[in-house]
Parts: structure tokens; C-alpha cells; sequence
């Protein structure tokens, strides 16, 4: 059974639509494009799972988030290879002109990866959390009401998938959203052999540098 992925959404107080798609690597898409609401924060993740043999092994992801008032987006994260090479890579995303590009910053690359031709505006973003094994599982969803977390008013639900063929099978989610900020503020997510949280912190409501938001001149545009 595939992880939960986010549905399709529209990009607030903007006509063009924002397809979200389940990729395999990168930070997980707790903010997304939406006007009226700049931001800058840091997003810090955590990956654990439980290997064949027993060992647990994890992973880290620290990205860069910024988004600007006309909902425009820059998400910035360092990506390690097989090779114990990294880069640094960032997605820019503009709802307004339903394009985005990938950017591979030392290598001054720009590669398209949606255009206004498409009438939609395609971002990529990895799902929490890992696979259910196959098999009918079980959904239940609760409230968890409102708190306050780093001066920001949340609301929580929590979901529960158990597996109806093994009943000592379960993965939740834990999540804390601002609808005002357009934000995921906090996930945990766990399940059989792994668990995933994924947090925003640092977060700084100011407009970001519109330069963030542009590709550089000296560029190659792919």
C-alpha cells in the first residue's frame, strides 16, 4: 500500500493550480504556495527505520524555507549522493506565473520542471513516512484540538491506520496546522519499523529578499 499523499489544492488568492506529487527524496512539504503569508523558517526532519537485521538506522534533512506575499516559494536543502558528494539544490515555485524550476546552486543549473504552457504548477514532495505492507487497513481520525506552539495557534488531528489482517500492525500521524499561515507547524508520523517527524522552527514572518525568488542571471536554464 503506497504512504499517504497530499491531494491536489488550489494556490491561495491565485487561479493557477498547484499539483502535489509523492517524490522520493527531499524535505516533506510542510509549507506550500499560498499568498498573503511570507515566511522564512528552517525545516528540520528525521527519517529512523528498523533494517532486516535489527540495527536502526536514520537520516536527516535540514532545508531552507521562504516564501514570499504573492506566494512564491524557495526551498533550499543540501542533497547527499551514493558517493558521499553533496550539492546544494533548491526548488523555486511561483504559483503566479505556473512555473517552477530546480536549481543545482554551485553548478549554476536551472532545469524547468513546470510551465505556464501547462496551466498548472507541478511541486514535488516526498510523503511521511514509508509504505504500508499490502493488505485492507483500517482508518480512524480524531481532533486533538488547538495549542500554541512557538507563539503560533495550531490545530491537531491525529490518524490511526491498523491493519485489519494483523490487528498489531498500526501507523499514526500526529499534525498541527495554521490555517492563518498556511503551515504545518509540526508531524509525527510512525509505523511498522519506522518513524518520521518533520518540524518548522526559526520562523521569521517578514517579506523575504525578492531576489531569493528569481533565477540568477549567470545561470544555464535547462
Amino acid at each position: 500500500m503506497a504512504p499517504e499523499t497530499s491531494a491536489t489544492r488550489p494556490a491561495i488568492n491565485r487561479s493557477s493550480w498547484v499539483t502535489i506529487r509523492a517524490v522520493d527524496t527531499g524535505p516533506v512539504g510542510l509549507v506550500l504556495p499560498a499568498g498573503g503569508a511570507p515566511l522564512s523558517a528552517e525545516q528540520v526532519e528525521e527519517r529512523t527505520r528498523t533494517t532486516l537485521d535489527g540495527n536502526s538506522v536514520s537520516e536527516a534533512i535540514v532545508s531552507r524555507i521562504r516564501r514570499d506575499s504573492a506566494g512564491r516559494m524557495r526551498v533550499e536543502w543540501r542533497v547527499e549522493s551514493d558517493q558521499h558528494e553533496s550539492a546544494r539544490v533548491a526548488y523555486l515555485l511561483d504559483p503566479v506565473a505556473s512555473c517552477s524550476y530546480m536549481l543545482v546552486i554551485e553548478a549554476k543549473i536551472a532545469t524547468q520542471m513546470s510551465g505556464p504552457e501547462s496551466g498548472d504548477l507541478r511541486v514535488g514532495f516526498p510523503a511521511m513516512g514509508r509504505s504500508l505492507p499490502d493488505g485492507k487497513w483500517r482508518t480512524r481520525t480524531e481532533s486533538l484540538g488547538t495549542r500554541v506552539i512557538r507563539d503560533i495557534e495550531v490545530e491537531g488531528s491525529r490518524t490511526i491506520r491498523t491493519s485489519e489482517d494483523e490487528p498489531t500492525l498500526t501507523a499514526l500521524k500526529e499534525m498541527w496546522l495554521s490555517e492563518i499561515l498556511h503551515l504545518t507547524l509540526l508531524v509525527e508520523a510512525s509505523g511498522p519499523g519506522w518513524r518520521h517527524t518533520a518540524r518548522l522552527q526559526n520562523i521569521d514572518l517578514r517579506e523575504p529578499d525578492p531576489n531569493l525568488f528569481v533565477i540568477p542571471g549567470d545561470y544555464a536554464v535547462r
